[in-house]
């Protein structure tokens, strides 16, 4: 026979006790995980679309035309926005959850292997090593996410 504590873990009929209560709440690290890259590609995309000549300049980027600064504010501003509005949109449903971790953790992957390409050919080690330990970290967490998302399902398939 299965009861449930008041501190909300299920006591198992003899004595195994599953922790309902961590799968209840375990929909929150993929949630925090979504608006944080949700956050990052709206401060990518605003620096962007806002002064995309200023920020070319900081990588040492010269724009020759007016369509040159469309296309970066494009591909670097809107690009970033509308991820980050697809993340907002999977954080705040259960069932778009798993999605928005997988959208994220796709991405990463791809920019993390374009970069890990990029960095003999540019000889840009040094200058992007900040930035591969926040990618990294940044899959790791959606990695996280997406186990507990499964582990959740499995557990609460009802919690949808």
């Amino acid at each position: 026979m299965n009861t449930i504590s008041r501190s909300g873990f299920r006591q198992m009929s003899g004595g195994r006790i599953t922790m309902n209560i961590f799968w209840r709440f375990s929909h929150w690290l993929g949630r925090l995980v979504l608006l944080a890259a949700a956050s990052l590609f709206i401060a990518i995309g605003v620096k962007y679309v806002s002064a995309p000549v200023h920020m070319a300049a900081t990588d040492g980027i010269t724009l020759g035309s007016g369509m040159a600064i469309t296309r970066l504010r494009i591909g670097f501003g809107a690009f970033p926005l509308g991820f980050a509005i697809i993340l907002l949109f999977c954080l705040v449903s259960k069932a778009r959850l798993l999605a928005g971790l997988g959208i994220v953790a796709t991405l990463d992957v791809v920019i993390l292997a374009v970069r890990l390409l990029s960095i003999p050919v540019d000889h840009s080690l040094q200058e992007n090593l900040p930035l591969l330990r926040a990618e990294i970290i940044l899959l790791l967490l959606c990695l996280t996410g997406i186990v507990l998302e499964f582990g959740r399902r499995r557990n609460h398939p009802d919690s949808l």
